[in-house]
């Protein structure tokens, strides 16, 4: 693949890019599904497990993409699978972002339904976010890592603030006893927290369009750490202020968080306004980002540029967005792309590095000049 120099993207751009593709829907409901798991207050260990986990696999992908220098999984399918096993990885990977794209509207057309269009129909908040997704991936990889570069700054500032603030209320008894059945509860746990990492796999796209792609274990490694950091703040903060008990019960558990927090001298009375933001933004961040691989992997499979595919893909997106009817649901339909991405985005992965190093398939050399 002949790269223009007009999309290649710096170490800083793909770090943004790892953590904007992270931070999305998973973290409204991961203290209520991981909860529901562990069934302890020790949901903080399993977050942590999780990340570890999402930093193990995403040192495999970094690994890989560096063995095939200025291509994407795409293409050193082929090279590494045989080009029929390797077209079959390649629609599997197509699959999964088409359901992490319909998956990630749906959940922000609920939660918007929820906390500021109550009356509005889901089908009209889906097609208008569709919308505006295919508007930014049109314009290509630069446009999309820029954007990805300024909502997680902005993501972050938020985070931070609503984390600062809600230790007001924070009671750190909530979060006893520790371990108080043992490890096994918090090592069960551990799935459920994989759906909030979903994201990291970006590299896997994206190595080879890096400027030093010999940096991207760098961009790796603090792209995840970010969110595994605000993701155990939101555990420990939202267990201690809610209550185990409580947080079980909710069905955004973290917007429950934010709307108990009172800013200091009452000049912003609702501060839950700032969390949908961010959120609008997290959810738009991976959203198109998810929508813009898909497309990516149809194009280099038929030879054709990305962006011709966009219009194709939504109608596609839209349909699987509306196969839940009703929150249950969603979230039923988040547990199984979970399940689904460590099969095809972790392990698979895994097996074609080794066969990559068995079969001498690809050049590390190449990656670090």
């Amino acid at each position: 693949m002949i790269i223009n120099s007009n999309d290649k993207i710096s170490t800083k751009q793909a770090t943004a890019s790892v953590t904007a593709m992270i931070i999305g829907a998973g973290i409204l409901t991961m203290t209520r599904s991981t909860g529901k798991e562990v069934g302890t207050p020790d949901i903080w260990m399993s977050v942590i497990l999780g990340g570890m986990l999402a930093l193990t696999l995403g040192f495999v992908h970094v690994k890989l993409s560096q063995r095939f220098p200025g291509e994407t999984f795409f293409q050193y399918s082929h090279a590494i699978c045989g080009k029929f096993i390797g077209t079959i990885i390649n629609l599997a990977m197509i699959a999964l972002f088409i359901l992490l794209a319909g998956f990630e509207a749906r959940v922000l057309a609920e939660l918007v339904r929820s906390f500021l269009l109550y009356s509005t129909p889901l089908e009209v908040l889906i097609i208008s976010f569709l919308w505006v997704g295919a508007y930014l991936v049109a314009g290509g990889l630069n446009p999309l890592v820029r954007i990805f570069e300024l909502f997680s700054i902005v993501m972050v500032l938020i985070l931070t603030g609503i984390l600062i603030l809600g230790l007001q209320h924070f009671d750190i008894n909530n979060l006893r006893p520790v371990l108080s059945e043992g490890i096994m509860p918090v090592i069960k746990g551990v799935k459920s927290t994989f759906l909030s990492y979903l994201g990291y796999e970006i590299l896997l796209f994206i190595t080879g369009f890096m400027k030093e792609p010999q940096k991207a274990m760098k961009a790796m490694f603090i792209g995840v750490s970010i969110p595994i950091f605000y993701y155990i703040g939101i555990a420990v903060i939202v267990t201690g202020v809610l209550t185990l008990e409580e947080t079980l019960t909710l069905t955004w558990p973290t917007a429950t968080f934010v709307n108990s927090i009172d800013y200091p001298g009452g000049f912003i009375e609702n501060f839950q306004i700032f969390f949908i933001i961010a959120w609008v933004l997290a959810i738009y961040t991976t959203f198109s980002g998810a929508l813009y691989i898909a497309s990516m992997g149809i194009g280099q499979i038929i030879k054709k540029k990305t962006s011709d595919f966009i219009c194709f893909l939504m109608p596609v997106i839209f349909l699987v967005s509306m196969i839940p009817d009703n929150q249950a649901r969603v979230f039923e339909m988040g547990d199984l792309m979970g399940n689904l991405w460590l099969v095809v985005a972790g392990i698979i992965p895994l097996i074609m590095l080794v066969v990559a190093v068995i079969r001498k398939k690809g050049s590390v050399k190449k990656a670090n000049e």
